[in-house]
């Protein structure tokens, strides 16, 4: 890991545009314009468009109609502006949050192999101008050691297949009643991620609020194979927390930017979003 951060730094000191790809699980592709990451794909974790669409912040048809006419020139932002009543401000912290969050998934398993390829590549909804590497890295170590004191094994933990132990009904925390909604035992976070909209580790840091408010299974799942396995101590369940019911939130926020906890929805008829 040590040399593909290596390699990351001198493409960033070089100013370097175009792709990073990365082959690992997940594998991944960054997208880096004059040394600066401008955004990540990868299937470890959703994209701005899925955190838009997921949320219910906008429909297919509005993502539809402002890919077709801003895609060719990176302006799909300004066309859901204009179309889909999104703010720039709110869609800038989506596409910032959404980078963040591919990083951390990208950063749980060592990669490898990574291939540099010059040449910008497009993007829907890019981060202008873009992060620097060092403050994606030092994010992503603060986050892994955050996990790592309050769990055990980062890289086990978002392979943990999640099953509720109480019913969403009787909890007053809309985002962990999403998570219960989804909290059937077949679906890890990552799961959970893409099907309510929100990022991994946002996620992430509240399944292990409402494990140890025993809200959730604390059972740990079988330990992977491979680097990732290898990567972290065996998985614990977290010291429980108060009170028993969920309504608090997470111990720790991020000092990056991160999408609200559900994206404003849109009331029928109506070109604002609903409070």
């Amino acid at each position: 890991m040590n040399d593909f951060r290596g390699h990351l730094t001198e493409l960033s000191e070089r100013r370097f545009t175009g792709v990073l790809r990365i082959e690992g699980s997940p594998a991944g592709v960054m997208h880096l314009r004059e040394g600066l990451i401008a955004g990540i794909v990868t299937p470890g974790a959703p994209g701005p468009e899925s955190l838009l669409l997921k949320s219910g912040r906008i429909t297919e048809r509005e993502w539809s109609v402002a890919f077709a006419a801003g895609a060719a020139e990176e302006r799909v932002a300004e066309e859901l502006t204009a179309t889909a009543g999104v703010g720039a401000a709110e869609l800038e912290v989506v596409t910032v949050s959404a980078l963040y969050d591919a990083a951390f998934t990208l950063a749980l398993n060592r990669p490898e192999r990574w291939q540099a390829e010059p040449g910008a590549g497009s993007l829907p909804l890019p981060v202008r101008p873009g992060v620097h590497p060092r403050d994606l890295l030092r994010e992503n170590r603060r986050r892994l050691s955050e996990l790592s004191q309050r769990w055990g094994s980062p890289q086990q933990l978002v392979m943990h297949r999640v099953t509720g132990r109480a019913a969403p009904s009787g909890v007053t925390n809309p985002r962990f009643r999403d998570i219960l909604m989804h909290a059937n035992g077949r679906h890890t976070p990552r799961d959970i991620a893409f099907l309510i909209g929100r990022g991994t580790f946002a996620v992430v840091t509240d399944i292990v609020s409402m494990t140890a408010r025993g809200l959730l299974d604390g059972r740990p799942a079988p330990a992977p194979t491979g680097p990732a396995g290898a990567a972290g101590a065996a998985i614990r369940t977290p010291a429980r927390e108060t009170p028993a019911q969920g309504g608090g939130a997470p111990a720790a926020v991020p000092p990056v930017p991160l999408p609200p906890a559900a994206l404003p929805r849109r009331r029928p008829g109506n070109n604002r979003p609903s409070n």
